[in-house]
């Protein structure tokens, strides 16, 4: 897949913007820094009553953004329970799972406050779970009311921050994925949802490479983007 190079000029800045909104992300109760200052985390997250989180979400993007770019980004996941100011260490907040789930008034509280302080949440459906999407519906109707996700075009700046990607990929046998979804809060995506998942399990740890659903298989080219995108919005 051929890369959309990024001028110096654009990297120099997207590490720069990068530390400048995790300081701003920051709520003013004096905090520790993150323990790499200088560096991007991407946060796995725990939430619900149920304390969900998912092993099965690939971070070799985390790696093709640090390949691709002068970012310093650290290859492999943090992790960050919803129900804790933690999340606003940083940049990129991953939720995913599998069935249903319900946030606690708290962490839809959190959760608004990091959209609204210039944070992404990237929402996807481990294995296509409809139960799971259901519940994630629910949620952002929760979370931002005013708002409704859209769908994102292939011509959305996002799929061109990185990786030019010109189409979303699906399973042979399961056909055409669903469309992402987006939520734009001042003029930028911050929530960006996929039904169908862009888990990339099939580069994920051991025991996660076979579920069923109609995962989006260039989904590490696509969270690449999502991440460029998140540092230099």
């Amino acid at each position: 897949m051929p890369i959309k190079r990024l001028s110096n000029l654009l990297l120099i800045l997207a590490g720069a913007l990068a530390l400048s909104a995790l300081a701003v992300a920051q709520p003013a109760d004096n905090r520790p820094a993150p323990a790499e200052p200088g560096r991007v985390e991407v946060a796995m997250l725990t939430y619900g009553s149920a304390r969900i989180t998912s092993v099965c979400f690939s971070d070799k993007f985390l790696e093709l953004v640090r390949r691709q770019t002068s970012i310093r980004v650290h290859d492999e996941f943090a992790k960050a329970d919803l129900a804790t100011d933690s999340i606003f260490d940083y940049p990129l907040l991953i939720m995913t799972g599998e069935g249903a789930f319900e946030l606690t008034d708290d962490e839809v509280t959190r959760l608004r406050s990091f959209l609204s302080r210039g944070g992404i949440l990237l929402a996807s459906a481990g294995c296509s779970n409809e139960r799971w999407n259901e519940s994630m519906r629910r949620t952002l109707e929760r979370v931002l009311p005013a708002s409704e996700p859209v769908e994102l075009g292939m011509d959305h700046p996002m799929f061109t921050s990185l990786y030019q990607v010109s189409s979303l990929e699906g399973s042979r046998y399961k056909g055409a994925p669903q469309a992402l979804r987006g939520i734009e809060i001042n003029g930028r995506i911050a929530v960006v949802y996929s039904p169908s998942g862009l888990n990339d399990t099939q580069n994920a740890e051991a025991g996660c490479c076979c579920c069923g659903g109609s995962e989006i298989r260039n989904a590490r080219y696509i969270n690449a983007n999502i991440l460029v995108y998140a540092l230099t919005r």
